[in-house]
């Protein structure tokens, strides 16, 4: 482990996190299946001109998924708004990947005074899709307003999200995280063509997918013209369409965001194209 890690406890969970840097407040959170491991290619690049707070989220790697553990969106989202606040961070800047982007999109809903600008890389804001994945209905009702989203979410379920979980029940996580994997990048991708950082991190963290249900949440699209903050939006075009979809539904919630695709890149952009997403990143922090 990280001998520069450090904790912070709150709501009786530890998070961990590193930090470096020096100027504004400038907080990274993962998504699932990740960790501050995540970020290493990309925080050096910052730390010149922000303190940079690089963080697990409760439950992911060092720390290991309790089974039952709850780690929605509502708990997710008061144990970064603490960090805050007890470090004195506000405002910050926070980037936020998947369902790290949907909690850094509901600091700002329900925090707003303690958010600079938000970072959202493909945020799972489940609200623009539906609130019951199972309810038959609502997949319809999505498939009428757009048949492709409708079919990348209904082919995200089957595929990725519910034999992952299955798999994670029977306690064999070498399935799940294969399932996982070849699901999220549509067949592009499987453990073992991962880099090597990334498989790590699958390994360490497919446990606590589980704790993660994204659809557990009480959002609405409405709630999104509570952000007052600038808000940049970035999809991966290689990436499940429905993501791309989500973005395009929260840029006409958000009053002050832009929405950004990278060509050629999947789900873990940040990952995929890491020089370009520091510059696209850097420039909108400019502005």
């Amino acid at each position: 482990m990280d001998n520069t890690i450090q904790t912070f406890n709150t709501n009786g969970v530890t998070l961990h996190y590193t930090k470096i840097g020096t100027g504004q407040p400038l907080l990274f959170i993962p998504g699932s299946v990740s960790d501050y491991r995540t970020w290493t290619n990309i925080q050096q690049h910052f730390a010149d001109k922000y303190e940079c707070y690089i963080i697990s989220r409760r439950f992911q790697f060092p720390d290991k998924y309790p089974t039952g553990g709850d780690s929605s969106v509502a708990v997710n989202t008061t144990d970064i708004a603490t960090f805050i606040k007890e470090k004195n961070l506000s405002p910050a800047v926070i980037v936020g990947h998947s369902f790290g982007g949907f909690v850094a999109l509901n600091v700002a809903i329900q925090f707003p005074e303690i958010v600079k600008c938000i970072v959202a890389e493909e945020p799972f804001f489940t609200p623009a899709l539906a609130k019951n994945p199972k309810n038959p209905l609502e997949l319809i009702g999505l498939m009428f307003k757009n048949f492709k989203a409708g079919k990348s979410f209904a082919r995200l379920g089957m595929k990725c999200f519910e034999p992952t979980l299955k798999a994670l029940a029977k306690g064999d996580t070498t399935t799940a995280q294969k399932i996982f994997i070849v699901g999220m990048t549509d067949g592009k991708k499987t453990p073992s063509t991962l880099d090597e950082l990334t498989r790590l991190q699958l390994a360490d963290n497919i446990a606590a997918l589980a704790g993660d249900d994204p659809f557990n949440n009480t959002n609405k699209m409405d709630d999104l013209q509570k952000i007052k903050c600038p808000t940049l939006l970035i999809s991966g075009t290689e990436s499940p369409y429905v993501f791309q979809y989500i973005n395009e539904q929260l840029k006409k919630f958000i009053r002050q965001s832009q929405l950004v695709s990278f060509i050629n890149a999947g789900h873990w952009i940040h990952i995929d194209q890491a020089d370009k997403y520091v510059v696209t990143v850097t420039d909108f922090l400019k502005r």
